[in-house]
């Protein structure tokens, strides 16, 4: 099926011989008389292209073209503009309009009409989806204030919302702002945030439920054109303690920065969706920028801080936690437990298979250890083939139990499977609770010498210094 065109032009000669060409080539066709009749006719007759003569009554196209481009949902219409030959438009609002094409009017109609057919046949400029989604604005615009109120309104929106990144370092707070935002304009039962990079996944759930991790991941990588498979995953707002909810009248709106996807928002139980959907045409763009921003920000911060080839926080970062817990137990007396793990017999596995396979090694050891802690642990690559597993809040007891689960689920590693090589891999272990009076390498020292201790009492164990 041939485009849908909306020609726009204040001369009924222009109009009638241009409607009449189109049609016979196929296309289907509406015309508007100027500015805001073209607006108007725009919203219902959601056209795939725009032909519009520069100047008219009412408003001129680049201020047509302007408020269109303001709606997400038409970033992909073709819009060419018709200038007569005395027309003057300046370069830069030529650029900055929005316009894919300016052509001036000339005395030769015929290869006008050929260039203007050619522009309108292009598939690129057939966007299909808004015109099953938007059906905007039921009441018309009457004036010219009214559109201008209308610019004001998505204006006003978008500079709420980018704001916001003064949040920056706190992408939990900057999600729970954009929902109160989304909030005020419609009312909801659940959202769903998925914001996705290589380097990192992150899904927030707002009010919190208790769907499984594993199902938020499927439900909303399902709606993703081109899903990635990111390092390290968080979760914010999901437990297990609460009812898990159905999202099968879910709304969901991608988050796109040239053609590229930074995440997702899914929305359960809007009691409006057409107002929904015509807040999210205003805020689509702005929406989709932040997020592009969170992603860069996450990226940056995990350079800084993870290893690359565990997917561990590195050295650096478990010093730093290991100092705050330090200070917090001299004020608060909350105990804590270090643990020294090192994976026995390491340089022969690199000797024997090669350092490919000791980094694979390292990798799944790094995803065992993800998969075994609690949500408030912190385990960091410390140097080699040694690991600094950090437990807040857990005596030497607890600590233990953590250890001996991550035991459990190392062991379950199919190393034939996954390197078609018959190994068998162990680690050992050195546990150090912190006492009154210690300072950092005091707590680190200690727990080095029981993992010595591990290492002298025949390895793949566990040993703690008193």
């Amino acid at each position: 099926m041939k485009n849908k065109v909306l020609v726009v032009d204040d001369s009924t000669m222009w109009r009638n011989t241009l409607k009449t060409a189109l049609e016979k080539a196929g296309f289907t066709v509406e015309t508007a008389v100027d500015g805001i009749d073209a607006l108007n006719r725009f919203f219902h007759f959601l056209p795939d292209v725009l032909v519009t003569d520069y100047l008219m009554p009412r408003m001129n196209a680049i201020q047509l073209t302007q408020l269109i481009r303001s709606y997400s949902s038409f970033q992909n219409v073709g819009i060419l503009i018709l200038t007569g030959t005395s027309d003057f438009v300046n370069e830069f609002w030529a650029k900055k309009s929005g316009a894919n094409l300016f052509l001036k009017k000339s005395s030769n109609l015929k290869g006008l009409i050929e260039r203007i057919m050619e522009f309108a046949a292009k598939s690129t400029f057939h966007s299909g989806w808004h015109r099953d989604i938007y059906k905007t604005h039921e009441i018309p615009f009457g004036e010219l204030s009214d559109i201008l109120e209308e610019k004001l309104k998505i204006e006003a929106i978008n500079r709420e919302l980018l704001s916001l990144l003064k949040n920056i370092e706190d992408e939990d707070r900057v999600i729970a702002y954009t929902t109160d935002l989304i909030k005020d304009f419609v009312n909801f039962k659940s959202i769903l945030w998925l914001l996705i990079s290589p380097v990192g996944g992150r899904i927030y759930s707002l009010p919190k439920i208790g769907n499984s991790t594993d199902e938020l991941k499927k439900l909303l990588i399902g709606r993703l054109l081109k899903p990635l498979t990111p390092s390290r995953w968080h979760y914010s707002g999901i437990s297990s303690k609460l009812e898990p909810i159905e999202f099968d009248q879910a709304l969901s709106f991608p988050l796109k920065v040239n053609g590229e996807e930074n995440g997702l928002v899914l929305i359960e139980g809007a009691e409006n969706k057409s107002s929904l959907e015509g807040f999210m045409d205003y805020a689509l763009e702005s929406l989709s920028l932040l997020a592009s921003t969170l992603n860069n920000f996450w990226e940056q911060k995990t350079a800084s801080t993870i290893d690359f080839l565990t997917s561990l926080f590195n050295r650096r970062s478990g010093i730093m936690k290991i100092k705050e817990l330090l200070m917090l137990h001299e004020r608060t007396k909350i105990p804590f437990t270090i643990g020294m793990l090192d994976i026995d017999d390491f340089k022969s596995v690199n000797d024997t298979y090669g350092h490919n396979v000791g980094d694979e090694a390292l990798r799944e050891f790094g995803k065992a250890v993800s998969d075994s802690l609690r949500e408030t642990d912190m385990a960091c690559r410390y140097g080699g083939e040694e690991f600094l597993v950090v437990f807040p809040g857990a005596g030497i007891n607890e600590a233990r139990r953590i250890v001996e689960r991550l035991k459990e689920n190392f062991a379950k590693i199919d190393w034939n499977k996954l390197l078609s090589l018959n190994l068998q891999i162990t680690f050992s272990t050195g546990l150090a609770a912190v006492k009154e009076g210690m300072g950092l390498y005091d707590i680190i020292e200690k727990a080095d010498k029981a993992l010595y201790m591990a290492k002298s009492s025949g390895k793949n164990c566990i040993k703690i210094e008193e």
